[in-house]
């Protein structure tokens, strides 16, 4: 028998100080049964971790003192909605490392009898950390925020934009891929035909190019995947082991693409005035009083400060009241709203506000004297007006300043002085200040996480240097040892079952929003890089996987009048009435074409209200570099497919045009099919056997280890140990021949 020894880390309501590791009293007479499994036929897309049954702690001196006598509720100690950290020892060598929970209090005439209490392995203390928080709470992302004017969004998309954060370079961590939210584009180079009802024309044909192509607010920015991982890290203090799937050439160019409403970007659009140039439009009247001569208000230092100055004539000197008005004009034909804020630069404090403006508007507001609001003398207000819009607008702004004095002893009036300027530029375009945190898609992290972990058929256990290692099923498999257990088998019985529980496994994303994909679903009746596995038996039960994510099909773009292929792939996030449209969160390969032979148009300038329509003259740029969306991590060849593919079962690549005929290196083929075909497998049996393992045993074995029974070897299914004793039950999937 070996000896068992709990310690737990107790969490208290009282303090945040770490407590120390404290030895609980166990009962005697009781086994403590540790259930393991990672992958279990019977629930494929789950993860699993370590876990006991229940057992029971007696209501001892020291367990009371522990769980600072949980069960009245007037005393206010152990806290038992948070996880504890625990250790199991066997003889006094560490075995596992993981979580207690407190269940319940079993009471007796009014007095504690025994604690119910659940061992969990370490995995769950990742779970537990995450609750139900979103990617939009991931606050290390914010780092990659960026003021989206079209010079940046040019970059973003011809080359991608690389980030230094704490010393480590992020290549591509923002990109712009061409990815459509409002309409759809085409190409067409042969003609000169400009935007048409059904598309944005890209191509750089020189007669209409100046009037046509992509503006900066038609895209929106992608992340990659590992950095999103890289802020689960941070923001939960946890680590996932390198050199594992999660650094894998996989996930290298896997993006998120930053769709969080539908249509246009809903981003912090702003202009900040202060930094415009203006013109005094009010001849004589452009000054300020000084308390001797009239000067030129100079808007640019920004700088007000009521000074209560004395008048000169008066005997003994009379204090002179000083006030001014600051107003802001905006001058548009556009229909969008947007918002006008007055701000003090001095403190960074917006001032005053006027939310959900249309067209030309006015608005101001006044300090010290004959104004509305109070600034005592002698404080000085540093003022800039900002608009803000939802989309990018032009705007021409008109800055009205307004000076007023009494003076009773020189002037024995009131003397205000007006002085408007008008913005030097015939329009201002706001800048889309982009948070990612308010762009990110909304789906909680551990969905998020399961999406991935199901995609890819990945498990995850926490090694001793509680680091997360994460690992697909085939490799985890691949990683362990081979033990003979054969002489501590229970040879007088054991049972064999049939492995097969399902009739059929259906992988498959959510339902898709976006145009092509619907398109695919309706001419098809089954989606876009969906697989069926259809086993030959007569059960009728399906197991399913969907994935949150949303799955588009993307389009290689044809010159519409050749028909001639271009370089250019595209997608569209637009419903099947060519409406924009909103799903699941798109994840994507992204590919860098460079120096290909299709050029595209990039333009300077902003979308007219008809989507369609021509656009305003604007600085256009041939770019013959720019990032396409893809299903797949390289364009691949006709007769190689690329080594990394999003659909589940096989398609024909949008890009080649190639049907691989099954051999397409899908989701399914790469990650699921030895673990699949194996338990459909007609061969394949589940073994149940009984069998007393010693401490050296059960202290190295693992469930990524081959078990050898006789002359037969057995990958784990699930294994249940009585601890003190060793006893152990394993569930073992035979190698077939």
């Amino acid at each position: 028998m070996q000896k068992v020894i709990l310690y737990i880390q107790p969490q208290l309501r009282s303090t945040t100080a770490t407590q120390d590791f404290v030895r609980v009293d166990l009962m005697e007479e009781e086994l403590i049964s540790l259930t393991q499994v990672i992958q279990d036929v019977s629930d494929i897309d789950k993860l699993f971790t370590d876990y006991s049954r229940t057992f029971n702690l007696p209501a001892s001196k020291t367990n009371n003192k522990i769980f600072k006598h949980w069960y009245n509720p007037d005393i206010d100690g152990f806290d038992a909605n948070v996880f504890c950290e625990a250790r199991i020892e066997l003889n006094h060598l560490h075995f596992r490392f993981g979580k207690i929970q407190l269940n319940e209090v079993v009471m007796k005439y009014n007095e504690p009898s025994m604690y119910k209490v659940t061992f969990f392995g370490n995995t769950v203390t990742f779970k537990n950390k995450i609750n139900e928080d979103q990617l939009s709470d991931l606050v290390w992302l914010n780092n990659f925020n960026h003021n989206a004017d079209a010079n940046y969004v040019k970059d973003a998309l011809e080359n991608g934009k690389d980030f230094t954060i704490d010393s480590v370079s992020y290549t591509n961590a923002i990109i712009y891929p061409l990815i459509a939210h409002s309409q759809s584009y085409i190409y067409d180079n042969q003609n000169g035909s400009v935007n048409l009802s059904n598309g944005l024309n890209i191509s750089t044909n020189t007669s209409h190019h100046q009037q046509r192509g992509v503006v900066p607010e038609d895209l929106k920015p992608a992340i990659p995947v590992k950095n999103i991982i890289k802020a689960i890290e941070e923001q939960y203090n946890i680590t996932f082991k390198t050199s594992e799937f999660l650094d894998s050439d996989a996930m290298n160019n896997l993006y998120l693409w930053l769709h969080r409403a539908k249509g246009r970007i809903t981003g912090d659009l702003f202009v900040e005035i202060k930094n415009t140039s203006f013109n005094c439009n009010s001849g004589a009247n452009c000054t300020h009083y000084d308390g001797s001569t009239y000067d030129s208000v100079q808007f640019d230092d920004g700088v007000y400060a009521l000074t209560q100055k004395n008048s000169s004539s008066a005997s003994p000197p009379t204090p002179m009241e000083e006030g001014f008005s600051f107003g802001v004009q905006i001058i548009t034909t556009s229909s969008e709203p947007y918002t006008i804020e007055i701000v003090d630069d001095l403190t960074d404090t917006v001032e005053a506000t006027a939310t959900n403006l249309v067209g030309t508007n006015s608005f101001s507001i006044g300090y010290g004297f004959n104004q509305t609001n109070t600034l005592q003398t002698g404080e000085s207000k540093r003022l800039y007006a900002r608009v803000r819009s939802e989309v990018a607008i032009s705007f021409t702004v008109v800055l009205s300043l307004t000076h007023s004095f009494y003076d009773p002893a020189i002037l024995g009036r009131n003397l205000s002085l007006p002085a408007n300027y008008q913005s030097v530029s015939s329009s201002i375009v706001t800048t889309a200040s982009i948070i990612i945190t308010e762009q990110i898609p909304e789906i909680k992290v551990k969905d998020f996480l399961n999406g991935l972990f199901r995609a890819f058929n990945l498990t995850a256990y926490v090694d001793f240097n509680d680091e997360i290692v994460v690992r697909t099923l085939d490799n985890y498999y691949a990683g362990g040892d081979t033990f003979n257990i054969t002489e501590f088998v229970k040879t007088d019985e054991h049972t064999v079952s049939e492995a097969l529980p399902f009739s059929n496994v259906d992988l498959e994303y959510s339902e898709p929003k976006s145009i092509l994909a619907q398109t695919f679903l309706s001419m098809n009746n089954r989606r876009y890089g969906e697989l069926n596995y259809i086993g030959d038996t007569t059960k009728k039960k399906e197991y399913k996987i969907t994935l949150p994510f949303e799955h588009m099909l993307f389009e290689r773009l044809q010159d519409k009048t050749s028909g001639a292929l271009s370089t250019v792939q595209v997608g569209s996030f637009l419903d099947d009435n060519l409406e924009p449209s909103i799903g699941q969160p798109l994840l994507f390969y992204a590919i860098y074409q460079q120096n290909v032979s299709t050029s595209i148009n990039f333009l300077e300038s902003t979308r007219p209200e008809t989507y369609a329509a021509l656009c305003p003259t604007g600085t256009n740029h041939s770019l013959d570099d720019y990032w396409i969306p893809s299903v797949c991590n390289t364009l691949g060849r006709t007769s190689v497919p690329p080594l990394y593919n999003l659909n589940f079962g096989s398609e024909i690549n949008t890009y080649t045009l190639t049907d691989y005929g099954g051999d397409n290196n899908s989701l399914f083929q790469t990650y699921y099919t030895n673990y699949i075909t194996r338990v459909f497998n007609k061969r394949t049996r589940i073994f149940k056997f009984n069998a007393i393992l010693p401490l050296k045993v059960l202290l190295n074995l693992s469930l990524d280890d081959l078990i050898v029974v006789g002359t037969r070897a057995y990958t784990i299914n699930k294994m249940s140990t009585k601890l003190q004793s060793g006893e152990t039950n394993f569930e073992l999937l035979n190698e077939p021949s």
